[in-house]
Protein backbone atom coordinates (compact mmCIF):
# COMPACT_ATOMS: atom_id res chain seq x y z
CA UNK A 1 0.00 0.00 0.00
CA UNK A 2 2.88 2.32 0.72
CA UNK A 3 4.09 1.91 -2.87
CA UNK A 4 0.65 2.84 -4.19
CA UNK A 5 0.75 6.07 -2.20
CA UNK A 6 4.18 6.89 -3.63
CA UNK A 7 2.94 6.23 -7.18
CA UNK A 8 -0.16 8.39 -6.58
CA UNK A 9 2.15 11.16 -5.38
CA UNK A 10 4.45 10.90 -8.40
CA UNK A 11 1.75 10.38 -11.04
CA UNK A 12 0.48 14.01 -11.15
CA UNK A 13 4.05 15.24 -11.62
CA UNK A 14 4.56 12.74 -14.44
CA UNK A 15 1.33 13.88 -16.15
CA UNK A 16 2.35 17.51 -15.71
CA UNK A 17 5.76 16.82 -17.24
CA UNK A 18 4.13 14.89 -20.09
CA UNK A 19 1.77 17.79 -20.83
CA UNK A 20 4.63 20.26 -20.71
CA UNK A 21 6.69 18.16 -23.13
CA UNK A 22 3.70 17.80 -25.44
CA UNK A 23 3.33 21.58 -25.57
CA UNK A 24 7.04 21.88 -26.37
CA UNK A 25 6.67 19.33 -29.19
CA UNK A 26 3.75 21.30 -30.65
CA UNK A 27 5.74 24.53 -30.39
CA UNK A 28 8.77 23.01 -32.12
CA UNK A 29 6.54 21.54 -34.80
CA UNK A 30 5.03 24.96 -35.55
CA UNK A 31 8.48 26.52 -35.58
CA UNK A 32 9.67 23.80 -37.96
CA UNK A 33 6.79 24.53 -40.35
CA UNK A 34 7.60 28.25 -40.32
CA UNK A 35 11.31 27.62 -40.87
CA UNK A 36 10.58 25.24 -43.75
CA UNK A 37 8.37 27.90 -45.34
CA UNK A 38 11.16 30.46 -44.93
CA UNK A 39 13.67 28.03 -46.47
CA UNK A 40 11.39 27.53 -49.47
CA UNK A 41 10.98 31.29 -49.90
CA UNK A 42 14.74 31.82 -49.72
CA UNK A 43 15.34 29.01 -52.22
CA UNK A 44 12.90 30.70 -54.60
CA UNK A 45 14.76 33.99 -54.17
CA UNK A 46 18.07 32.24 -54.88
CA UNK A 47 16.59 30.71 -58.04
CA UNK A 48 15.36 34.13 -59.16
CA UNK A 49 18.76 35.68 -58.48
CA UNK A 50 20.47 32.86 -60.41
CA UNK A 51 18.22 33.59 -63.38
CA UNK A 52 19.00 37.31 -63.09
CA UNK A 53 22.73 36.54 -63.02
CA UNK A 54 22.45 34.42 -66.14
CA UNK A 55 20.55 37.18 -67.91
CA UNK A 56 23.09 39.83 -66.85
CA UNK A 57 25.98 37.59 -67.92
CA UNK A 58 24.29 37.20 -71.31
CA UNK A 59 23.87 40.95 -71.60
CA UNK A 60 27.52 41.46 -70.67
CA UNK A 61 28.59 38.94 -73.31
CA UNK A 62 26.49 40.70 -75.94
CA UNK A 63 27.97 44.07 -74.97
CA UNK A 64 31.50 42.66 -75.03
CA UNK A 65 30.84 41.30 -78.51
CA UNK A 66 29.69 44.74 -79.62
CA UNK A 67 32.76 46.50 -78.28
CA UNK A 68 35.01 47.49 -81.12
CA UNK A 69 32.36 47.04 -83.81
CA UNK A 70 31.24 50.17 -85.59
CA UNK A 71 27.74 51.22 -84.61
CA UNK A 72 25.59 52.92 -87.20
CA UNK A 73 22.21 54.12 -85.96
CA UNK A 74 20.90 54.35 -89.52
CA UNK A 75 22.03 50.87 -90.53
CA UNK A 76 19.46 48.16 -91.22
CA UNK A 77 19.03 45.50 -88.55
CA UNK A 78 20.35 42.85 -90.94
CA UNK A 79 23.72 44.61 -91.19
CA UNK A 80 24.06 44.43 -87.39
CA UNK A 81 24.07 40.64 -87.50
CA UNK A 82 27.23 40.54 -89.59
Amino acid sequence: MKELGIVKGILPKVFQERDFMWEEVKSYSEMNILLNYEINMLNNKVDTLDEDILMKEGQITILKDWIGKPFDLLASPDSLLE
